[in-house]
């Protein structure tokens, strides 16, 4: 890049990350260098004429070839916002996506609507559990903890590098005592738990790409772990393994929610219909008119 300004070396990276048709190329580019510099993105557009020294140049140039071999922007500054929040993220990890926030709002809906029902008290009867199965980098666990008060949440993943990213990311943000990590596949984890526990309830971001769409996706996608995306043949193998076993953990009166994929919200509410022991399941989607999220409550017997 032959000038070190600002204004100059963003119009050069954008130029280069458009030629090699990189989406959102102006965005990517000002996110990196906002890495770079160590200040806000909204801070770039104040200090246009700011000359980048030598060291600054020669990272942000190597930032940008990283891109150009379409390398996730999330990987590549090592984190992601989700619902406000910044998680940290490796190539371990699903990428968190703000569709997922819907999954995450619906929770805490319904969380305050349990709490109004029950008593007024800050007893046990305000307290919410939640399982989080496929918790990756732990997003979905850690933004329940910080918005439901009185909660306890158990997010279980059978990768042993997620849950180690997942744990840095409760650290940093304080909530180690309310969201306790556990390895191990899907429900497994919770035979090492002293208590019996009943969750409130148990939701989930599961793989559900179909496996023939798999090579299909966008090269930034496939730069994240295939394990947290391949559903199997049809994108419904974890929906399978985790629907019939729910009512065995969840209380009567509590909720089963699931992010599905597009066109996989009538195909997961037959599963849950399947087992007699939901109310009638609600399809939300998502602000592109998407399937997005599955909703059943449990029947009270």
């Amino acid at each position: 890049m032959a000038e070190n300004r600002v204004s100059e070396v963003l119009y050069e990276a954008t130029r280069k990350l458009r030629k090699r048709r990189i989406p959102e190329a102006r965005i990517d580019a000002d996110i990196l260098l906002a890495h770079v510099l160590k200040i806000e993105r909204a801070e770039i557009y104040l200090n246009p004429d700011y000359e980048l020294d030598r060291k600054e140049l020669s990272t942000y140039e190597k930032l940008i070839e990283r891109r150009l071999k379409r390398e996730p922007v999330a990987f590549i500054v090592g984190h992601k916002e989700f619902l406000g929040f910044r998680f940290f993220l490796n190539k371990d990890v699903l990428i968190p996506r703000p569709e997922t926030e819907i999954l995450v709002e619906k929770v805490i809906e319904k969380a305050r609507n349990i709490i109004n029902l029950r008593s007024s008290g800050r007893g046990k009867d305000n307290f919410i559990t939640i399982l989080d199965l496929c918790t990756g980098s732990g997003n979905i666990a850690i933004s329940l903890a910080k918005n439901i008060e009185f909660c306890k949440v158990y997010a279980s993943d059978i990768s042993k590098a997620a849950m180690q990213v997942a744990r840095i990311n409760a650290r940093f943000h304080n909530v180690e005592g309310k969201v306790e990590m556990l390895f191990g596949d899907l429900f497994s984890p919770l035979e090492k738990v002293k208590e019996n526990i009943i969750f409130d309830f148990i939701v989930s971001n599961p793989p559900y790409v179909k496996s023939t769409e798999l090579p299909w996706l966008q090269p930034e996608v496939k730069k994240e772990p295939l394990s947290a995306l391949d559903g199997g043949e049809d994108g419904l193998d974890f929906y399978r393994h985790i629907i019939p076993e729910v009512p065995r953990y969840l209380l009567g009166g509590g909720y089963l929610i699931m992010e599905v994929g597009d066109g996989q919200g009538e195909s997961v509410m037959s599963l849950m219909r399947r087992e007699k022991q939901f109310s009638v399941p609600e399809l939300v989607k998502d602000y592109s008119g998407l399937d997005r999220v599955v909703i059943a409550q449990k029947l009270r017997f």
